[in-house]
């Protein structure tokens, strides 16, 4: 599951004849949810499909308040259309994510079937303000650590997940993971399915606290039943 541990790259197969479809490279739960339509970056996270810069810029996403973790493909490429309309200020490193992230969507997917990457940004409107040189209105990745980190101590599980997910990271700062243990413990404790699965990886890596299967077995189980998807995938 190791869903913050972004740095597996899948290999692309080759179809034997030019007649014939690609093999489809895609997980088969991954395929079921492109399937249904329900395909979202955090299920590729989910599986260590997306790029290792993507926790870098999902925080800067988040700065603009533009959450890159639960976008499907249209938003994805919504966002790249807003980009090049100038209503959404986006860096290449940005919009290559975003691309790579499209690529990896559509994976297997025969050329005639891959939807284009050109969304009509009339139909959805930017939700980020832009100034007159249409630059987006953000917080820096300093302000957003330091609000976090205040959110957290008030308690906030989500926040101490997000946190969590940032320090483990190095994002704004060096790595912390002896403090992002610290706080998914916390989220858990509150009951945070996101937190448990998390932690369930880390007791089973035993890595930053000692190894225990017994335990990490336990909490992927509480997180699934607390509806964590990607707790029920590990259980599978």
């Amino acid at each position: 599951m190791r869903i913050w541990l972004c740095l597996v790259i899948l290999l692309f197969s080759c179809p034997l004849h030019a007649s014939e479809p690609a093999v489809d490279t895609l997980p088969p739960e991954l395929i079921r949810l492109r399937d249904e339509g329900q395909l979202t970056v955090r299920a590729l996270w989910a599986w260590k499909l997306v790029p290792e810069s993507t926790a870098g810029v999902a925080m800067e996403f988040r700065a603009l308040g533009l959450d890159l973790i639960s976008a499907d493909r249209a938003q994805l490429a919504s966002w790249l259309g807003q980009a090049d309309e100038g209503q959404l200020d986006l860096g290449e490193a940005q919009r290559d994510v975003l691309g790579q992230l499209i690529s990896r969507m559509d994976e297997g997917l025969p050329s005639g079937e891959q939807p284009a990457l050109e969304t009509s940004v009339a139909q959805e409107p930017s939700v980020v303000e832009t100034n007159t040189a249409g630059k987006g209105e953000g917080k820096d990745l300093g302000e957003m650590i330091s609000d976090l980190g205040a959110q957290a101590d008030g308690g906030d599980p989500k926040a101490k997940v997000s946190l969590a997910i940032a320090l483990r990271a190095g994002i704004g700062g060096s790595p912390d993971p002896v403090r992002s243990v610290a706080l998914l413990e916390g989220a858990a404790a509150a009951g945070d399915a996101d937190a448990m699965a998390l932690l369930a990886d880390e007791y089973e890596t035993g890595l930053w606290v000692p190894q225990d299967a017994e335990k990490a077995g336990q909490l992927r189980r509480n997180a699934a039943q607390a509806g964590s998807q990607l707790a029920q995938w590990g259980l599978e």
